[in-house]
């Protein structure tokens, strides 16, 4: 039904127990699409701001274009076990090619650790699995959502995020179908 046919992930530094239950959700998100593991991935080390302890986002962003070409699926996304940042900002959950089918989501502000709280994997894997959704909601061509609930809403701090829920409102997700990406009924909000 379109040009979004395949979703591929891959990952760099984060454990594969994660990342495969985040490919079963995405699988379970958009059911039109064939969602499949790409593998563990090496970035380029001159991608990384040794001296903020981060990742250039816009260059990671660039090589996961290139991964979504190898890879040759339709869409993209790239877990990063780190932190990313973009010029003018502090630092990102994650990023995205708006449209462009690639988006990449940082892992190391999404674990309750960072903020000195107790592990939590639930909790981590269901901030993971917001900020996955909320940045193939970009790269599927999805712009940010006024409605505080939706999962393509703008979150500056993990407050946000957390607040949020993992699942489109009906106009972002009736926006998808427009875009050819079918959404699971358990990823569509009620109301």
């Amino acid at each position: 039904m379109g040009r979004w046919r395949s979703l591929a992930v891959a990952w760099y530094m984060e454990p594969h127990s994660s990342v495969a239950w985040l490919t079963e959700r995405l699988g379970e998100a958009f059911p039109g699409l064939d969602v499949t593991p790409y593998g563990e991935v090496r970035l380029p080390v001159q991608f990384f701001d040794v001296t903020r302890g981060q990742w250039i986002s816009n260059q990671v962003l660039g090589y996961a274009v290139l991964l979504r070409e190898r890879a040759e699926a339709d869409a993209l996304l790239l877990v990063v076990g780190g932190d990313g940042y973009t010029p003018g900002l502090n630092f990102v959950f994650g990023h995205a090619v708006l449209g462009g089918g690639v988006g990449v989501v940082y892992t190391e502000r999404l674990r309750p650790e960072f903020y000195g709280q107790p592990p939590d994997e639930e909790l981590y894997l269901l901030r993971l699995l917001k900020e996955a959704l909320h940045e193939l909601g970009h790269g599927f061509g999805l712009e940010h959502c006024p409605d505080p609930r939706c999962v393509m809403s703008f979150s500056n701090s993990i407050i946000e995020v957390d607040r949020k829920e993992a699942g489109y409102c009906r106009r972002c997700a009736a926006r998808l179908e427009a875009l050819g990406v079918e959404v699971g009924a358990g990823y569509v909000l009620p109301g």
